[in-house]
């Protein structure tokens, strides 16, 4: 018995031996081999995923919630549906009026709207053609058959990508960045996030022969990742989530990988102004509140080359405007080579607001009117001055300046826009899509002043220096700085400041803004000697009054001459100053003589 075991145990070490001199020799073979018992040992197994939708763009992956619904629309007729808001990049945008049933889609070359049979207008001209589209818990899918039927459509630059044997329906957007990398060796594709934790704490483990669960409790595979390019968006610094070749979706850990090369976006808009000027703008805003001025006793302003009157205001939710256009006004400022951009406003209304930006007849109307208006009078541009907005209606105001754009473009009109620093509170900062807006309007206007506002609790300065440097350099990140205008304030703030009656060691302020004539008739007044404040770049008074500690943050010319360079550093357009008649005279020549 004994003998016999010997010999059983040499001729299994001869049969082994020779099994390896083979593997050395037979490569190919050794390889198969090995697979095989990898594929019976290893923790994981190849399974199915049920095909979903998908959209590669802006940098990511995403799975639409309603894939079923949407699967099956593709099963029954073979038509795919997309998420229009997938297919906004840049300029394009788009708004869903429930109300009239009515979709427009606005971008820098059309203006296209869908009534609720699809029937689709062009350039507010009826076509022959139509897009399906529905909606599921208000969020829109149109045909992406019909999309690419309408030559007009073309320009959005989604693609769908051929669908292969694992059945996803996946849509890129050509005009949003894209990651990819390139797979050098074989990855496994794991079907989540979970296995794939789970899968990289097992295969690395020696105790396979003695753990049973990693033989009968395998992690789900989907796809096996050979040498190829592939889509890729991180998740985290451990993470990446792919779309291979064949339109196989899942993850893959990042050590599997070389680096991100980014697959390079082409731009659908020209997002630059279609106006030019030779010299810096100069712009200055005129409050009219209940009359206009007697331009007989306006100054000469040196320099100025644009004037925004505050002529009209939004006066319902249905789009109706009131007016305060003088013919007078109008005629002066021909006189004086300078140009003419009407401001209209919101009146500051955040509910009519809401309504109206919700409203496509109303914004119509409202447009139609403004465009009446400029070609009636000859205005050159519309400055549009939408303050306190919700935040929720950030993508409503958005679109809604892209069709006023549209319609101004047509008819050669300067649109500009006032907006406050990015940041800040909700309905007065945040509610502005700075970059979008930018890319949208001739000029954006940003408000760089009211860094203390009226009714701040504590004392500051309407615009200190860095304050608006800060800002403004922010915005040129994601502006194009010869698109920008900045904002300069000719009024300060004089701050009351008294003992709280009610609580503690606790001062209550309040604020009441003067022009530059009256905040030196008050330094005047108390024989003050203010003081030069170098952080701030702005001259600093202060003095008792009854009660009261007053504080004053000065303007004038030095001050604003001082950031007007802003403008040179940055390459800006040019500044807005509100507002005429608070300046002194020598305010004009202090700007120009920066600016030229």
């Amino acid at each position: 018995m004994k003998k016999t075991f010997i010999r059983l145990f040499f001729l299994v070490l001869a049969l082994v031996f020779m099994t390896a001199v083979i593997l050395s020799i037979n490569v190919e073979m050794n390889i198969k081999i090995r697979r095989k018992a990898n594929e019976f040992l290893r923790p994981y197994e190849i399974v199915n995923v049920q095909p979903k939708v998908y959209f590669i763009g802006g940098n990511g992956i995403y799975e639409d919630p309603n894939s079923m619904t949407l699967m099956d629309h593709y099963a029954q007729a073979e038509r795919t549906f997309i998420r229009l808001s997938w297919i906004l990049s840049e300029g394009i945008t788009y708004h869903m009026d429930f109300g009239n049933e009515q979709i427009n889609i606005a971008t820098d070359k059309h203006f296209i709207s869908l009534d609720s049979n699809g029937k689709l207008s062009l350039e507010d001209q009826e076509t022959e053609d139509s897009i399906e589209w529905f909606t599921i818990d208000d969020v829109v899918y149109i045909s992406y058959e019909d999309l690419k039927g309408s030559e007009e459509l073309e320009s959005f630059g989604i693609e769908l990508r051929e669908v292969t044997e694992n059945g996803n329906i996946i849509f890129e957007n050509y005009w949003q960045e894209r990651k990819m990398i390139n797979i050098t060796n074989e990855v496994f594709l794991m079907a989540d996030e979970e296995s794939l934790a789970s899968y990289n704490e097992n295969r690395y483990a020696l105790n396979f022969l003695f753990d049973l669960k990693n033989i009968f409790f395998k992690e789900p595979i989907i796809h096996e990742l050979k040498k190829e390019t592939v889509i890729v968006e991180p998740i985290n610094e451990n993470i990446l989530k792919v779309v291979s070749d064949d339109n196989y979706v899942g993850y893959i850990a990042t050590n599997e990988s070389q680096e991100f090369e980014l697959l390079a976006s082409m731009s659908s808009v020209d997002s630059g102004s279609l106006f030019t000027y030779e010299d810096p703008i100069i712009l200055t805003w005129e409050a009219v509140y209940s009359f206009n001025p007697n331009t007989e006793n306006i100054l000469p302003m040196k320099g100025v080359n644009v004037l925004s009157p505050t002529w009209y205001e939004l006066s319902d939710s249905s789009g109706n405007v009131s007016s305060k256009v003088s013919t007078d006004y109008i005629g002066w400022a021909n006189s004086q080579n300078i140009e003419l951009w009407v401001l209209v406003s919101n009146a500051f209304d955040i509910n009519m607001t809401h309504e109206f930006l919700h409203d496509a007849k109303a914004r119509k109307h409202f447009i139609d009117f403004m465009i009446s208006e400029s070609k009636r009078y000859g205005f050159e541009g519309i400055n549009i001055d939408f303050e306190n907005v919700y935040l929720a209606d950030k993508d409503a105001l958005t679109h809604f300046v892209n069709e006023f754009k549209w319609h101004a473009k047509k008819h050669g009109i300067v649109l500009s826009m006032d907006v406050t620093i990015m940041g800040g509170s909700d309905n007065w900062s945040k509610c502005y899509d700075h970059a979008k807006l930018g890319k949208i309007v001739d000029f954006l206007i940003v408000m760089t002043y009211d860094e203390y506002w009226a009714s701040s609790p504590v004392s500051g300065p309407v615009a200190s220096y860095d304050w608006v440097y800060k800002h403004t350099l922010l915005l040129t990140e994601v502006v194009k700085p010869e698109k920008l205008i900045l904002g300069l304030p000719t009024y300060t703030r004089v701050w009351r400041e008294r003992p709280s009656t009610l609580l503690a060691n606790v001062m209550v302020t309040k604020s009441s803004a003067i022009g530059m004539e009256a905040q030196n008739n008050l330094i005047e007044k108390y024989e003050l000697k203010p003081i030069w404040d170098d952080v701030d770049k702005l001259y600093y008074a202060s003095f008792f009054e009854e009660d009261a500690l007053v504080k004053m943050w000065i303007e004038n010319a030095e001050t604003l001459a001082i950031r007007s360079d802003i403008v040179n550093q940055l390459d800006l357009a040019g500044v807005g100053v509100w507002r005429r008649g608070f300046e002194t005279q020598d305010v004009w020549d202090a700007i120009y003589d920066v600016l030229h």
